[in-house]
């Protein structure tokens, strides 16, 4: 069976670490255990620093640390006054506090409503999706368990337009072949879909196994809902999802059927029409050695730059993990605590290696393995996008221009912004990368334009020179505002130089200048 030991790594370290986290449990809080668990995460990556003879970074500056956990949580920078009031807390557990602040936060619920969405539907896909996405953002605001979110999406069925969940099967056409390939991909982190064809070359799956959980979805029935309009016409307004009796599926090019039944190659028995209950079931069991490690991988990748196994839908032979105790050792903690993403967080953020400086020294400059420094991650798109809105104030002279329009106009920006980054190849856009396109409209668009007229009211710029007088102030502001901090002392004497032998007649425009530079810095492009 899939569950057997030969697919399973020795649990001496679980067990050992269950037993410590029932004890944590029964003694604490769950947030006031927190940090004891990031803490065992701390020594295993220590010991294996001090195994390979590395020199870890320091720690990261408070002024990073906040960008950073702001990007990675909330999709965007935090505001000018966010970095000096956390800046001048003078508290030892104000990180602690801080992430605490953001997970659940209302920001945080929309960027991983965006991240979500992507990985289920891709980008293209989500913005006909509109109930799937109030599913999501409901299920992210209730942090529903991890497994019951799953279960809820494979299982879906009834009216789309009351349960959000079933437009995850209806993305996928019901093909039963399409959403094999996607969850086993998803939420297994397995390359099944290469088993589609062929036998996988490299892993120990089988057409048989790839068709037997496709067999799952063969008993899907959708029924078109109609609405009547004002002139006669009838329109399709949703889809009914219902479960008839799952058959056997075809093999193509073969003679052969295959009745559903899961990877372990165990044949499914149960109550017929409920094959896709039992499905989900399978694939969110405990002991599944997939599930809660595919989620984890994604999640530290997502937080940490780099994946325990690459691809994530790489699990198997060909790509082992990087360091496979960390990993059974972090989906233990995610079981143990019933799925919860939030907590699965805290404590990576918690860590040490989270919070490290990205800056390298001689000895640890090409680690890119141990996390002996934090790794720098292009920004998505999701998160340059906002960041920018940040940045600019572009979202303040949206909200003027019509507040009850706000949320419509956002999404058009982004939907514009994602197509100007599109490299034509079809492929799923994961990082901003500086293309053509970005560049001109980072030069010529209206976010940076309208931000930095000097004159306009309402404007950055303007909103800047208006308030402050001292041009170190404004200077400060700035870099604030942008890059998430202050100006060290030879930026500033650099730039208040700049400012001061500026040759426009009208010095406020060298205020422009500055604010230009630093939005096209790869410090602002960048997470680090």
């Amino acid at each position: 069976m899939i569950y057997s030991s030969q697919h399973t790594r020795n649990r001496t370290v679980g067990v050992w670490l269950a037993i410590l986290l029932l004890f944590c449990i029964c003694n604490a809080t769950l947030e006031s255990s927190i940090p004891g668990s990031s803490k065992l995460v701390n020594i295993h990556i220590s010991t294996r620093l001090k195994e390979q003879n590395l020199k870890p970074s320091k720690r990261s500056s408070d002024a990073e640390f906040l960008r950073r956990v702001h990007l990675d949580l909330t999709g965007r920078i935090p505001t000018a006054d966010e970095v000096l009031e956390f800046l001048n807390d003078g508290s030892k557990r104000k990180r602690e506090r801080k992430i605490d602040r953001l997970i659940g936060s209302e920001a945080y619920i929309q960027y991983w409503t965006h991240l979500w969405m992507k990985w289920l539907v891709k980008r293209e896909a989500a913005g006909n999706l509109e109930n799937l996405e109030k599913w999501v953002e409901e299920a992210l605001r209730k942090n529903m368990p991890y497994d019951h979110f799953v279960k809820a999406l494979v299982a879906a069925k009834g009216d789309s337009r009351d349960n959000g969940a079933a437009n995850y099967i209806l993305r996928y056409e019901l093909d039963p072949v399409e959403l094999s390939a996607h969850i086993s991909r998803l939420f297994l982190g397995l390359p099944m879909q290469c088993a589609q064809c062929h036998d996988h070359k490299t892993e120990a799956w089988f057409q048989e196994d790839f068709f037997g959980v496709a067999a799952f979805f063969t008993g899907m029935k959708r029924v078109p809902l109609y609405e009547t309009t004002m002139d006669g016409r009838r329109e399709v307004v949703g889809h009914y999802i219902a479960d008839g009796t799952a058959h056997p599926i075809h093999i193509p090019d073969t003679e052969t059927d295959v009745a559903p039944r899961f990877l372990d190659g165990e044949a499914y028995q149960g109550v017929p029409t409920l094959e896709r209950k039992a499905l989900g079931e399978w694939i969110t069991h405990k002991e599944n050695p997939y599930f809660a490690k595919a989620i984890v991988n994604r999640i530290w990748s997502h937080f940490m730059g780099r994946a325990f196994v690459e691809p994530l839908d790489g699990f198997g032979e060909e790509y082992p993990p990087s360091d496979p105790d960390l990993l059974d050792m972090l989906a233990e903690y995610f079981v143990i605590y019933d799925h919860d993403l939030r907590y699965l967080m805290r404590i990576i953020l918690n860590t040490d290696a989270y919070q490290r400086s990205s800056e390298t020294n001689k000895n640890n400059k090409d680690d890119d393995t141990y996390y002996s420094h934090a790794y720098i991650k292009p920004l998505d798109p999701e998160q340059f996008f906002f960041s920018m809105l940040q940045a600019t104030g572009f979202e303040r002279i949206l909200f003027r221009q019509d507040p009850l329009d706000l949320e419509r106009k956002k999404r058009e920006y982004l939907q514009r912004f994602v197509f100007l980054l599109d490299n034509g190849e079809n492929e799923e856009i994961e990082a901003f990368n500086g293309t053509v396109p970005q560049a001109l409209m980072m030069i010529n668009g209206a976010m940076v334009n309208d931000s930095a007229d000097t004159k306009a009211r309402g404007s950055f710029l303007n909103y800047i020179l208006d308030k402050w007088r001292d041009p170190g102030d404004r200077l400060e502001r700035i870099y604030l505002n942008v890059l998430s901090r202050p100006p060290n002392s030879k930026e500033k004497s650099y730039f208040m130089r700049y400012l001061d032998r500026s040759l426009y007649r009208n010095k406020d425009l060298a205020y422009g200048d500055i604010y230009w530079v630093l939005l096209n810095s790869a410090e602002f492009a960048l997470n680090h």
